[in-house]
């Protein structure tokens, strides 16, 4: 597998944070695009656990990574909803855990990406 930083990934992150108002602090989250997955996904989000953060000396808790064959295809739309589903599964205080498919704004996701990329993908 091969990895970059992936600012672009990184600046639409940061719209949807912002036009969605989710209120989260990504300073302490990396995007990355990664090559060669063998993974299904589309994008993942990964916490740092607390170990390596202290022995990095890191203020990085999470990870968001796109997998690029899969990520790249993708229409502006449809990236904003990815991009939105990564970021839901990190909570507000950002407390270094993820939140599960059962919280409750994953049932409002679908509505909320559409009114996020009317803004985003004009």
């Amino acid at each position: 597998m091969r990895y970059e930083f992936a600012k672009d990934v990184e600046l639409l992150a940061t719209k949807v944070n912002e036009v969605g108002k989710l209120g989260l602090d990504l300073s302490k989250v990396v995007f990355i695009r990664s090559w060669n997955s063998k993974s299904n996904a589309i994008a993942r989000v990964l916490m740092l656990p607390s170990q390596w953060r202290f022995v990095l000396n890191l203020n990085i808790l999470y990870i968001v990574e796109v997998i690029a064959e899969r990520y790249e295809m993708l229409s502006c739309q449809q990236k904003v909803g990815v991009i939105l589903h990564e970021l839901t599964h990190l909570p507000k205080n950002m407390s270094g855990g993820l939140r599960t498919h059962n919280y409750k704004d994953f049932k409002v996701i679908k509505r909320k990406s559409e009114k996020i990329s009317k803004e985003i993908c004009k």
